[in-house]
């Protein structure tokens, strides 16, 4: 390697160490230049698009230097980097093993294999690979911080905070460690130590999705209402399925066996109580993202989050109107029009919670319910007939929709 290529080279790595991704993979490229099929190089240009999350380049530049260094643990590191991101995590797994098998010693591959078994829901497994690496290197921050990370996957959170604090005492600004600190306050119901965990994450790593996403459910948890619901979310997201299948089925058997005792008051009240816990179980969601959106916090929140915020603010707006036109001119279906619309509004400001399949079903489902609720409404003041149907369609599709995203 000439004079040249090896300073592009020294520069390269030093951008890499800021975090200045392009600018690194601008001076790999000039060192590769001068210095075509060097497999050091192609993997120090793979980490460089890795920090850009462009995972398919980095995928093709460490393919490239595997197989012109087949000895070389780095770029097989990178390789398994490239995978993950690609969420090819099987292979992403092989790869870490065969850099493992190069380098069994290097404590950072065997945090690397956890980080990868963890994202394929395996924490068991992911716990040896982090013991390993803390018995490689005990003062290695990223080993105790994913070792958190695992502890709080397996619910044992005594365990997790500890291993924390240690992440923590030796590297104050791991972003790991600190998002792990939020998880762990956030299952304590959330406020302020959640928002300033997650806030340092964020501070530190502007980019960390994990760390807004945290942040966001850090600063709604300040509300104690959604606090508490995101505290019981928690405790039942952690018991058997059996048992969350019979929770989220309660409020239904109970209503059905309050059915005998109408007409007394306790029996009054206490089905008040069950229909306003499931009702803000369905909204307060909604309800906070739009908080959010109009505080000076609204960067925390991503794009399907405003975007299910909007469709929440438009289906509930549309609601509340429509029943003041209904009792003002006496159309009694406006009623339950605007009920359909309420339904849809609490189903839409859920969308971001479901997985995407289903949520580009329900976004379907709701232009074809606004456009439904648009004939009905202007077609019933126009004094066309024949439009309860159109409206029964509305209601219907938004229980069927609601359903679907309570149970998601």
């Amino acid at each position: 390697m000439n004079e040249t290529a090896a300073a592009a080279e020294q520069r390269g790595q030093v951008l890499l160490e800021l975090g200045r991704g392009r600018e690194a993979e601008q001076q790999f490229r000039t060192a590769l230049a001068m210095t075509p099929d060097d497999p050091e190089l192609q993997a120090q240009l793979a980490r460089s698009l890795l920090l850009q999350d462009r995972y398919q380049e980095a995928h093709d530049v460490s393919r490239d230097a595997v197989g012109a260094a087949p000895e070389h643990a780095f770029a097989y590191s990178i390789l398994s980097a490239s995978l993950a991101g690609l969420e090819r995590l099987p292979e992403a797994r092989t790869a870490v093993r065969q850099a493992l098998a190069l380098a069994p010693h290097v404590a950072g591959l065997h945090v690397q294999e956890a980080q990868v078994l963890l994202a394929q829901k395996m924490p068991a497994e992911a716990l040896a690979s982090t013991t390993q690496a803390r018995a490689l290197d005990p003062e290695d921050a990223d080993a105790a911080a994913v070792q958190a990370a695992v502890f709080f996957e397996l619910q044992r959170f005594a365990e997790a905070d500890e291993a924390v604090h240690e992440a923590l005492r030796l590297e104050p600004e791991n972003v790991a460690a600190h998002r792990v600190k939020g998880l762990l306050a956030l299952r304590r119901g959330g406020g302020a130590p959640a928002v300033q965990a997650h806030r340092t994450a964020l501070r530190l790593e502007p980019t960390d999705s994990g760390a807004r996403e945290g942040l966001s459910l850090s600063l709604k948890s300040r509300n104690p209402l959604y606090g508490l619901l995101l505290r019981y979310s928690m405790w039942l997201q952690a018991q058997p399925k059996g048992l969350r299948i019979g929770m989220a089925l309660a409020p239904m058997i109970l209503i059905r066996a309050l059915r005998p005792f109408e007409g007394q008051l306790w029996a009054g009240v206490l089905l008040g109580l069950v229909i306003a816990a499931v009702v803000l179980s369905w909204s307060l969601e909604p309800l906070m993202n739009t908080v959010l959106l109009l505080s000076r916090d609204r960067h925390v929140l991503g794009r399907p989050e405003r975007l299910a915020a909007y469709s929440f603010l438009g289906f509930a707006g549309a609601g509340v109107a429509v029943l003041a036109v209904g009792l003002t001119a006496g159309i009694p279906i406006f009623s339950t029009l605007a009920v359909g619309l309420v339904l849809w509004a609490m189903a839409t400001g859920s969308a971001h919670l479901v997985r995407p399949g289903l949520a580009r079903v329900l976004i379907i489902g709701a232009g074809v319910a606004a456009a439904l609720a648009a004939l009905a409404f202007g077609g019933t003041l126009a004094g066309l007939a024949g439009l309860a149907v159109a409206v029964t369609v509305v209601l219907l599709g938004g229980i069927a929709a609601l359903w679907f995203t309570a149970f998601a």
